[in-house]
């Protein structure tokens, strides 16, 4: 796999976590229990298949080339780097924590059709760090994406300025 398609796949990832993340805002507004129900399998088989997805992506970036990066400022590509570290984190343990939710509860998870074991039993205190953590990790993987989001963008402006400063240069002369 090529580079490209492992960035592909980290952002689908991403889309794929602010789904589930809407879903869940969604569900806890429902009219009926019903609604509530269908919208929170939704919301765990999207975190799931965004786990997967990001697995993959992870095996994409690693099999892949490495392209060449273009000189910018010193402390892009390090913010970049840190950012995507944050978000890499951030999108195995958000899938797990809502695994460990749904063990706490009793309910067994399941991903295309197969029922995955319960990661621990029921425990309050566990469970309370797993809802704090899960509902701030979804907020903070949208907030860190956008700011990737937001880095990258910046990249490619600075490559394009560096692109057109020789084709400048040449015209002054």
């Amino acid at each position: 796999m090529s580079w490209r398609s492992a960035n592909v796949l980290y952002w689908t990832a991403i889309g794929l976590v602010t789904a589930a993340f809407i879903l869940a805002l969604l569900g806890e507004e429902a009219p009926s229990a019903q609604v509530r129900d269908a919208t929170l399998r939704w919301h765990e088989w999207l975190g799931l298949l965004a786990l997967a997805v990001f697995i993959a992506a992870l095996i994409a970036r690693w099999l892949g080339e490495h392209p060449f990066v273009h000189p910018m400022p010193e402390w892009l590509p390090w913010l970049r780097g840190a950012t995507k570290a944050v978000l890499y984190v951030l999108l195995v343990l958000q899938p797990l924590s809502g695994w460990l939710l749904a063990s706490h509860e009793g309910k067994l998870t399941s991903f295309f059709g197969r029922n995955l074991p319960p990661l621990a039993s029921p425990d309050s205190r566990l469970a309370d760090y797993g809802y704090f953590y899960h509902g701030l990790g979804g907020v903070l993987i949208l907030l860190i994406a956008a700011l990737a989001f937001r880095l990258n963008i910046s990249a490619k402006m600075f490559d394009a300025v560096r692109r057109l400063r020789p084709r400048n240069n040449a015209r002054d002369s």
